[in-house]
């Protein structure tokens, strides 16, 4: 028995990081579990966990984590956004794509709510199982599950909980970095302290961009200018080469900063051989190579074209991403303390039936 309580501490203290790794990328996992990549991953991870903790043990985990994941797959179906199918990770979790992101807070907090929702659901039954059995088994089950979802309710992201605060206040972050510092030194938790780092990277993403928007918005209304100037002249070099020069912009957007450097190099490359070519004594390029020179510029002005719109998007996203109203934070705030405590609750009555067993307390006095 006190193999069976070791292995059972060891299982708990493990389960914090199994989600984490896996929602670094904010990982969704689909409903296609006749996938051949995710049936293949998920025996993989049950054998792995079976071999360490025990079959019961290991089955438990694997469900818990596919119903916590399966509650995002239902808010994604709900709100029409495209996924790939889940592969299972030992000792990291369940990795699936997202192919496109929410278009909201508001979005994002709904879709990242439904899976410790889901995984609440997941364990509920759990409760009746044990007063009809009272097998201890069922008390860890319950402890597994409020483990995993109450940690993932932390408001950092990319936590769950972090998702969800996002759309009351992003603020709330920091009371999340607060807590999981405080969780990561008690426990002495890795996996804790890299999130912490992943969530003060991205925090401090956020709130420079929302600080430069409007030097951003500036900057944006500056290229689009540039821009139809650039296809005015797209058939004079020299016109094209005075107006990146005069523009002399000091782009913040690395895509477009590139485009622009790549526009400029073979403006000057351009040039140059039209020097070369007048010393030998041809004032003007053939029509041919006229030609050539305007569709490489051509070329280059679509990517420009292009590299400036997802700028544009991108800009216009930080400008409305994360506002909501108050309706919408009042109730994203009542429904995350909802579940919050709802967990709690769980993990404390699966606590107290496993510790006052009679099994568990005659091997914890041994």
């Amino acid at each position: 028995m006190k193999k069976s309580v070791k292995k059972s501490s060891w299982g708990i203290l493990g389960t914090l990081g199994l989600l984490l790794l896996g929602k670094l990328k904010y990982l969704l996992v689909v409903f296609k579990i006749l996938k051949l990549q995710t049936l293949i991953s998920m025996f993989i991870t049950l054998g792995t966990y079976a071999l360490i903790f025990g079959w019961k043990f290991a089955a438990a985990l694997v469900y818990l984590l596919f119903v916590h994941e399966m509650g995002h797959l239902y808010a994604a179906k709900k709100l029409k956004l495209s996924v790939s199918p889940a592969v299972f990770i030992p000792f990291i979790g369940a990795a699936i794509g997202l192919k496109e992101m929410p278009k909201s807070a508001k979005e994002e907090g709904y879709l990242a709510y439904m899976g410790p929702l889901f995984g609440l659901l997941s364990f509920l039954p759990a409760i009746p199982l044990y007063l009809i059995t009272h097998e201890p088994f069922w008390a860890l089950c319950i402890i597994l599950g409020g483990t995993i979802n109450l940690f993932n309710l932390i408001p950092i992201t990319p936590l769950d909980g972090g998702r969800i605060a996002a759309g009351i206040s992003t603020k709330l972050w920091g009371l999340g970095i607060v807590l999981l510092v405080i969780f990561s030194v008690m426990h002495r938790s890795f996996i804790g302290f890299m999130i912490v780092i992943l969530g003060s990277i991205e925090w401090y993403k956020i709130y420079k961009k929302q600080k430069n928007l409007n030097a951003n918005k500036e900057e944006v209304e500056k290229l689009n200018l540039l821009l139809r100037k650039l296809k005015e002249k797209s058939n004079s070099i020299g016109s094209i080469q005075h107006l990146l020069k005069v523009a002399s912009l000091d782009i913040s957007q690395p895509e477009v900063k590139q485009v622009l450097d790549k526009l400029t190099s073979e403006v000057e490359t351009m040039s140059k051989n039209l020097y070369l070519q007048q010393l030998t004594g041809l004032p003007t390029l053939s029509e041919e190579a006229q030609k050539e020179n305007e569709q490489v510029i051509q070329q280059i002005l679509i990517q420009l074209e292009k590299a400036i719109e997802e700028y544009k998007k991108d800009v216009q996203k930080t400008a409305t991403y994360y506002k909501t109203d108050k309706k919408t934070k009042g109730q994203l705030f009542l429904i995350y303390i909802g579940l919050v405590a709802a967990l709690s609750i769980s993990y404390y009555f699966g606590n107290e039936i496993l510790m006052n067993h009679p099994e568990i307390r005659n091997a914890l006095n041994r």
